[in-house]
Formats: C-alpha cells, structure tokens, sequence
C-alpha cells in the first residue's frame, strides 16, 4: 500500500448476511466504488456465500466473522477487535441487525455509523429487545439512511423523528445497463422467436408474492398462450417447494420456470420482454432499477419502492398488491402491443437515467462521508 493508501481513513462495512440479493449487492457495490475515492475499505461479512466471492472479484478481501443471535457479545469483541486493529474511522452498516451492532461498536470506540435500512421489513419480526433496537437506531447512529420511502415511513413509524432519517435512493450503473437484446436464456427455455419473455428478478421469498405472480401468469397463458415466464432468484427447498406445487396445480409448469440464482447482467434482462413485480412489500429493488435502465416496459405491483419511480402508463403500469386478476390485465395489455412496451422501456430508462443514477448515489455518501469524517465523535 502505497503512503496516499496510508492516509487515507479507514470505513468499515458491516452486513450480517451474505447470499446474492439487493442489500448484499448494495453493500459490495458501495465497499468497492467508495474505497475507489477517499476512503480505505474494510468489509466485514458473516460467511463464505456469494458475497464473498463477489467482493474477491471486486480484489477486496472480506474479514470473515460469524454473526448469531440479537446481542452476541463475542462478536461485538471481535469487532471491536477489529476496527482498532484497523484504525477504522467510520462504520457503514447494512440491514437492521448490523445496524444494532454497528451501533454499539460505535459507541463502545466513538466512532460515526451510517445505517442503511433496504425495506420496511428490516423492521418486522424484531424480536428481543425491540426498546433497544429503537433505541440504539435513533441514538447510537449518527445518520440512518432509508433507501425508499417507503421504507423512510416505516422507520418514522417506528419511532424515529423524521429529521434523524436521510433518504438515499439506490442507483444503477446506466452504462452498464443498457437495452440490448439477447438470446441466451430464450435458447434454454426452448421458445420460438415468436414468443415472449415475462421475467422477474429477486429471491424466493414471502414479500415477493410469487404465488400472486403464479396465478397471473395462469390467467394470462389462459388468454395468451405463447409467452413463457422467468422467475430468478435464489430461493431453498422450503420456499420453493409450495410455489412448483401450486404452479403444478394450475397447470403451467412447461410454461413458467423457476430458474433459481442467475447473475443480474444487462444480457439477463435483455431476453425479457417484459419485467413484472407481484411483491406486497418493498423498498427500491435493484433488479427493478436495472429493468428500467435496460429499456422494458415494467409492470408493477403498488407495494412500496415502485410508486417512488413509476408515473402510471407514463414510464410503467402500477396495480394493486394481492390481485392476481389486476397483474394479469396489465400484463396483457403489455403484452399485447409492441409499440406500448417500446414506448414504456424508452421512458423508463429515461426515468432511471434522470433520478436513479449510481453516481447520483455516491456523491450523497460521498457527502455523508465527508461530513462525519470531519466531526468524528
């Protein structure tokens, strides 16, 4: 490392998960292109996953620390062992249970926090100590940034004042997302070059509603039977194993594939012909934001993030969460006229260029940095 590398001040990013998904790839996006500015980066991750990995390509080498339970004093012992050992000057947290450790390792070495919070079910199923929790959020952190609205009114429910949230929205590269069109994944599936492509991006998991999404696509393969329907995302056999029954059941399996963890590239997206979210509750979805920079008409469930970016038959379509009737209409009327998906992908990449840049992003932390760095505790 050369002397400049020496000077620099030393960030700790904090997660305590580690598989693909849109936190994770936050965290190793924010890690890597601000250690490219004026920061030394020093990421602590709970396990060898796809995180690490992802951070190794990126030639950071995580420190790996196991991270159980609510308050679990050896790991705090651990981290604090080290941030000295490191110098580290700032902590930038992701997901509420780095945020509570985040919070006490700044406290116990006077260090600044950053707390990112990536949805409004970061604060479900809080479990013990919940006074705590609120407590060290609103007390401990020196900024907690929401990523949404939608997640910025659950914290303010939560009991946070309003002037203790900061509202940093995610972003995407948008010269790296760019429309295309690619063929790849089309050839897998076995389609014709007639039919077309619905695609949704994110892990198996209750608040993506994919069992709404199912009972879409068998309302709309009812009307429209030459269109076939991706779902990508990881997701274990527990998860997994009601939504291939009810698929099964209604009938579709040849038509609608589970595909499980693909890499989000701009070639993915570009075999779709349309992206759909059946999500009841979410923050603001990379996988949306990289649809939208790719050019595809986007059709969209009312569930939190999509309202902050969509303007209704304007740059996508919005319906109602939980109706499986209302998400097959939209798709359908979508799916029906090529020039409405080309006229909704133009505006929408449009939309992503204007307000949801990934350099827009980091000139906000790079401010937040800056200021905490100045003033550290």
């Amino acid at each position: 490392m050369d002397s400049l590398s020496k000077q620099k001040p030393t960030v700790m990013h904090l997660i305590d998960t580690a598989g693909p998904g849109g936190a994770e790839t936050v965290f190793a996006q924010l890690a890597h292109r601000m250690g490219e500015r004026d920061t030394t980066t020093l990421t602590v991750i709970p396990r060898e996953d796809w995180l690490s990995s992802h951070l190794r390509s990126l030639r950071i080498e995580p420190v790996i620390l196991a991270a159980r339970g609510s308050v679990n004093v050896s790991y705090l012992r651990q981290l604090i062992k080290v941030a000295r050992g490191n110098r580290v000057r700032l902590i930038h947290t992701h997901l509420l249970g780095s945020a509570i450790y985040g919070a006490l390792l700044g406290l116990i070495t006077r260090t600044p926090v950053i707390a990112v919070l990536h949805g409004p079910t970061d604060l479900r199923d809080l479990g013990k100590m919940a006074g705590l929790k609120r407590w060290l959020l609103a007390h401990a952190c020196s900024v907690v940034v929401a990523v949404s609205t939608s997640t910025r009114d659950a914290l303010l429910t939560f009991g946070l004042a309003p002037d203790s949230v900061t509202l940093i929205r995610n972003g995407v590269d948008t010269d790296f997302y760019t429309p295309g069109r690619a063929t790849e994944l089309r050839t897998e599936l076995g389609m014709r070059p007639e039919e077309l492509l619905i695609g949704a991006v994110g892990n198996i998991r209750k608040p993506k509603a994919y069992e709404v999404l199912l009972k879409a696509a068998a309302l709309v393969l009812a009307r429209s039977p030459d269109c076939h329907f991706a779902i990508v995302g990881q997701g274990d056999a527990e998860q997994l194993a009601p939504l291939e029954t009810l698929r099964d059941t209604l009938g579709i399996a040849g038509r609608c594939h589970f595909l499980g963890f693909r890499r989000s590239t701009p070639e993915l997206y570009r075999n779709f012909d349309v992206f759909v979210s059946s999500s009841r509750s979410e923050g603001l979805s990379l996988a949306f934001l990289e649809a939208m920079a790719t050019g595809l008409a986007v059709v969209a469930t009312r569930s939190g993030g999509p309202q902050e970016v969509i303007e209704p038959d304007v740059n996508g379509v919005l319906v109602p969460i939980e109706d499986p009737d209302a998400l097959a209409e939209a798709l359908l009327r979508t799916l029906q006229s090529p020039q409405v998906r080309t006229r909704l992908g133009a505006a929408a990449r449009e939309r992503v260029v204007d307000s949801f840049s990934l350099e827009a992003v980091l000139r906000q932390y790079g401010s937040l940095y800056e200021k905490l760095l100045a003033g550290r505790r």
